[in-house]
């Protein structure tokens, strides 16, 4: 594509259909200041240079914010641009059926940006302030000082390749169906190049396939057809010196604007891999670092907490050759260290005594063995870091007995059957369609394929899903079973979980038995492993660890901890840049990632608002994962600038104290004051006491503020588990543009826990950013489901066999 500069494309494309003449506007409304567009989207080091941004709602736009303290910028001049057809478009870029009201201005903002020479290579994202508050983050590149070669069209074939004399910058779209850009480089014989393409940090679509051809037009080597990741980091080492072309396509052979690429080619430093993966907390090591640029190096590092990792040492290796264009992550560990020794067979099993990390790496064909001791109903952590610190191990782990033999950890008899349908599901989506849920009811395990789940939510109807427990958008899978694709007609079965060796009489359907075994750890953990033993006995057991292909090398390192469990949570906050109304109130959302089975409270609270800001407390309840916070402005509230904040979140743990920030790795979490909001909520009910199986009315209202007059989807924030609003229909408790009142209906189901908390209403104003434009209720609603009077009478409820051990 001919282009001169190339544009982060931020959120789909505009539309290009017209909108209806006559179609009656419901008003306008406070549409957050939205990016769009971003150019260039690299910027070298060392420079001073202009950017520009394109968005709505960016007119006195007054500062810029920067993740980096090396990037600094100042905006110099602001114009409106020309309108586009409204076309009413939603906050996803597409054409809505919602009137979203008259289209805001058009507005490109330049910036200039200054970068220090030693500023680090890589991603950096911004924020602008407005009135209306902070916008989206942007991101652009910080690029080493090479220079660019830009595709300039017609370069779709070796005689038409654009020349470039590395170390320089390959910048292009791949903007047409089946479009192709080439390169045209001189090296020399034995000479390795490497390539790394930075638009995968910024939002690029392109799923790049590069391709080294020699002269005569024959492909030496190809990257990006195994994977895309393959592509977008390399190095090729050329073994005869002339000429070569550099062939970039798309894997998809899709053309956008948001397929495009910039390939750092040169011979500069990055560390591909590092051994070991991590070290004990407070303590120092050698690491011996790999990758081009560097050969083999080694640096000492010392075991200090990363300001945005706790568990994590992040840093830029320093090498023979200058700092690494790339950070590296290693990992921070509680435990005593030790190496993996010669273990490749059972009869060959390394003893080691627990708790303990061990370090090592896994050869083709072969597993690793660790033997270790335990009393009867001690319970154990298996946990693998590998695939999270940059190791190519797809781990899968088991714990055998002293003899070899897998260890039973619970009978699963299947007691109802149904099947999927509708389409094929993979690995990790909430919904999953069914035949019939007659029979099911929310807590109930499901086992599919070799994969059990928990209901979360029943269908509502015939046209939807089931919804399975998930954390972060990904399914939860039960007592040490991997997430797997699923085909459509697969047998579900109803199952219930047994001690191990319960005999039952047969009843048709499967009889499984579940061994102490994992692949994939689930939420958290990616492609990594985790797994919760308990011993059957006192006595000696195996670990038996291997990659699940059977590959191995020297890039299949692995940090491996068998400990007890160190009960621990890790806090995140949504939205991260709350634009809060000068008179009004907006809520956010912390979020608990519990590990090792902690289920206790977690105190959560915002630290130091600026005057006239003001926030409410909050606590995940126990077994919960998030929980609701508001912020408020004053009427006459000042900010001058944007505000730092941060959350904690405490709680008692094993009588120790923990606390940790909430996504400490943002360095833009801001919040700003906007004008006062479009609606106001309120809540008229004030309390609901409700009895498992029970139902109670919730009755709210809208005040509409200037001349909004769109309809107000609502929200009911902080509910507790199993606890719902009913009959809610496609759109959700919905209040109408000629209404003011809605009442609906709240139900605690007959397996709800007892619980006393607060939950609070919110309505949306609906607009064309993806920002939240969320506006709560002042007030809570004090929410208090009694106990069943079976519970009352014998205390809590006890959880389903082997549920102590679930994952």
């Amino acid at each position: 594509m001919n282009r001169t500069r190339h544009l982060l494309v931020l959120v789909l494309a505009l539309a290009t259909a017209a909108a209806q003449q006559g179609e009656h506007s419901t008003g306008s409304r406070i549409t957050p200041p939205t990016i769009r567009l971003v150019s260039p989207v690299g910027v070298a080091r060392g420079t001073t240079a202009e950017l520009t941004i394109e968005g709505l709602n960016l007119t006195q736009a007054n500062a810029i914010y920067f993740s980096d303290p090396a990037v600094k910028g100042k905006i110099v001049r602001i114009k409106e641009l020309p309108d586009l057809p409204d076309i009413r478009l939603g906050s996803n870029g597409t054409p809505s059926t919602i009137d979203l009201g008259p289209l805001p201005p058009r507005n490109q903002v330049t910036v200039e940006v200054e970068i220090a020479p030693d500023a680090d290579i890589g991603k950096v994202n911004f924020r602008l302030l407005t009135p209306l508050g902070t916008s989206p983050e942007g991101a652009i590149l910080v690029e080493p000082y090479y220079g660019e070669s830009a595709d300039k069209e017609p370069n779709d074939s070796p005689e038409t390749a654009t020349e470039t004399f590395p170390p320089s910058i390959l910048a292009g779209t791949i903007s047409k169906p089946g479009d192709v850009d080439y390169y045209k480089i001189q090296v020399k014989a034995g000479e390795e190049l490497v390539f790394e393409n930075g638009a995968m940090e910024i939002g690029s679509t392109l799923e790049p396939v590069v391709s080294i051809l020699r002269e005569d037009h024959t492909v030496a080597r190809q990257y990006g057809l195994e994977s895309t990741a393959s592509a977008a980091f390399f190095s090729h080492k050329f073994a005869a010196g002339g000429t070569y072309y550099v062939r970039v396509s798309d894997y998809q052979q899709s053309g956008r604007a948001s397929n495009f690429y910039r390939y750092k080619v040169g011979k500069f430093p990055v560390v591909s891999r590092v051994y070991p993966l991590g070290l004990r907390r407070g303590e120092s090591r050698d690491f011996s670092l790999y990758g081009p640029g560097i050969g083999a190096d080694k640096m000492t590092v010392k075991g200090v907490p990363s300001m945005e990792n706790e568990s994590a040492v992040i840093l830029r290796a320093k090498t023979a050759n200058g700092k690494a264009f790339n950070r590296m992550e290693l990992a921070l560990g509680d435990e005593p260290e030790v190496e993996s020794g010669k273990n490749t067979t059972l009869e060959a099993a390394q003893q080691v005594t627990l708790p303990l990390t061990i370090n090592g790496r896994i050869a083709k064909n072969t597993a690793s063995y660790f033997r270790f001791a335990a009393k009867k109903g001690q319970k154990v952590v298996l946990d693998v870091d590998a695939r999270r610190l940059g190791s190519d191990l797809d781990s899968e782990i088991e714990v055998l007995d002293a003899s070899g033999k897998p260890i039973e950890r619970a009978t699963v008899r299947a007691v109802w059957e149904t099947n999927l349908t509708l389409r094929d599901h993979d690995s990790a989506q909430r919904g999953m369609r069914i035949l019939s849920w007659n029979s099911l009811a929310v807590g109930d395990y499901l086992l599919v394929g070799s994969e059990i789940v928990r209901i979360e939510a029943l269908p509502r109807g015939p046209d939807d899903d089931f919804v399975a427990e998930s954390f972060g958008g990904q399914r939860i899978s039960f007592f040490g079973t991997s997430g797997e694709a699923h085909a459509m007609d697969q047998a579900v079965y109803k199952v219930q979980i047994h001690p191990p060796g319960t005999k039952f009489t047969p009843n048709g359907l499967p009889l499984v038995h579940l061994y102490y075994h994992n692949d994939d750890g689930g939420p958290g953990w990616g492609k990594d492993s985790y797994l919760q033993f308990t011993a059957p006995a006192d006595g000696e057991y195996v670990v038996k660890l291997k990659d699940v292909r059977n590959e191995g090398g020297e890039s299949y390192a692995y940090r491996l901890t068998i400990a007890p469990p160190r009960p621990d949570f890790r806090l995140s906050v949504n939205p991260r840049n709350p634009n809060v109304p000068r008179g009004g109130v907006v809520p956010v959302t912390v979020t608990a990632f519990r590990t090792d089975d902690f289920e206790g409270p977690i105190d959560v609270a915002v630290n130091s608002l600026p005057a006239g800001v003001h926030a409410t407390k909050g606590v995940i309840g126990r077994e919960q994962i998030s929980t609701t916070l508001l912020l408020s402005a004053d009427a006459d509230a000042k900010l001058a600038e944007a505000a730092h904040f941060e959350i904690t979140g405490r709680a008692r743990i094993h009588g120790r104290e923990a606390a940790h920030a909430a996504s400490p790795e943002d360095k833009l979490k801001l919040l700003a004051l906007m004008p006062k909001p479009d609606v106001l909520m309120t809540s008229e009910t004030k309390e609901v006491t409700l009895a498992p199986g029970g139902k109670a009315e919730i009755e709210i209202s809208v005040a509409r503020q200037r001349d909004y007059g769109g309809r107000v989807p609502v929200q009911v924030l902080n509910l507790p588990p199993r606890v719902h609003v009913l009959n809610v229909g496609l759109n959700g408790v919905l209040v109408a543009e000629d209404e003011t009142k809605r009442s609906f209906t709240v139900e605690a189901l007959s397996s709800a826990e007892p619980v006393d908390q607060m939950i609070y209403v919110a309505g949306t104003v609906e607009t064309r950013s993806p920002q939240q434009s969320l506006y709560a209720a002042p007030q809570a609603i004090h929410l208090v489901v009694k106990a069943k009077a079976t519970q009352a009478a014998n205390g809590r409820k006890q959880a389903p066999p082997g549920a102590a051990t679930q994952r």
